[in-house]
């Protein structure tokens, strides 16, 4: 059943999805034309469009999910979602999925397209695309990619289920006399909350990443509270500066209670106004 839900929101979305990544994907690609041809003028704005277009490819894909998945459950084709013979932990869990594999899917579309930006801008340098684009990757440390490649994904994963969670929790019978004004009131006080958790998790898990010294890019047993301590007194730490990574332990935590409690609020207390 749930296959069968997720495959109805591929093809409900289909056209909006295929739109837009097609109008943003042809944007770019006519602006990194000129960019890669050193037009002057001309080749700088539309490396500027091009970058921007491939950096808001995702938070669109994500803003179009929202609406879609307000619209179908809480809008005004929530009675007809709800009305299905299905459970509502199943209805959450299609729409989460669906989510997921779209969000996952835009982020490579993104990534992919900010390559190709690195290599009109190369050429436009008179530089080899691939060795340009391999040295700038390699001024990175091991470690800090790795963080970083895992950070993002784990926050896909958060926006997903948390934004869903949200909107389901907003609308429940206690809150949905505020309208879309209660998964925005969610959403700002859930950010200050997981900031403030997040940045006593960087501090006290004891694992990070060595920003300073001979061990730089590597993960070490410890987390940011040293450092931290000692900027705040105002010297330099004694061992090397660390980037706590307990920030993925808070992302991981908080999208499990927020699927848990999404689902459950679509089960047992769905509200249409």
């Amino acid at each position: 059943m749930i296959g069968s839900l997720i495959a109805q929101e591929a093809r409900s979305l289909r056209r909006t999805l295929g739109g837009t990544a097609g109008i943003l994907v042809l944007v770019t690609l006519v602006c990194l034309a000129g960019a890669a041809l050193d037009i002057p003028f001309i080749g700088a704005v539309g490396l500027v469009v091009a970058i921007t277009a491939a950096v808001a490819f995702t938070p669109l894909v994500l803003g179009i999910l929202a609406e879609n998945y307000w619209r179908t459950m809480y809008g005004r084709e929530g009675y007809f979602t709800m009305a299905l013979p299905v459970a509502g932990r199943s209805l959450f869990a299609a729409k989460v999925i669906f989510g997921l594999i779209t969000a996952f899917a835009a982020a490579v579309a993104s990534v992919a397209l900010l390559l190709a930006c690195a290599a009109a801008f190369a050429l436009s340098i008179d530089q080899h695309p691939a060795r340009f684009i391999r040295e700038g990757l390699a001024q990175i440390p091991d470690g800090m990619g790795v963080f970083l490649a895992i950070a993002l994904l784990l926050q896909l994963i958060y926006l997903v289920i948390v934004g869903a969670a949200l909107m389901s929790i907003g609308a429940s019978a206690r809150f949905n006399h505020l309208g879309f004004g209660a998964p925005v009131i969610g959403g700002v006080l859930t950010y200050v909350v997981m900031t403030a958790v997040s940045f006593v998790a960087m501090l006290l898990v004891p694992l990070g990443i060595a920003i300073g010294g001979p061990d730089a890019g590597a993960f070490v047993a410890e987390g940011m509270l040293p450092t931290f301590l000692a900027q705040v007194a105002g010297h330099s730490p004694d061992g090397p500066e660390v980037v706590g990574v307990g920030v993925l332990f808070t992302s991981v935590a908080a999208s499990v209670v927020f699927a848990v409690w999404g689902a459950r609020t679509v089960e047992r207390s769905t509200s249409l106004r």
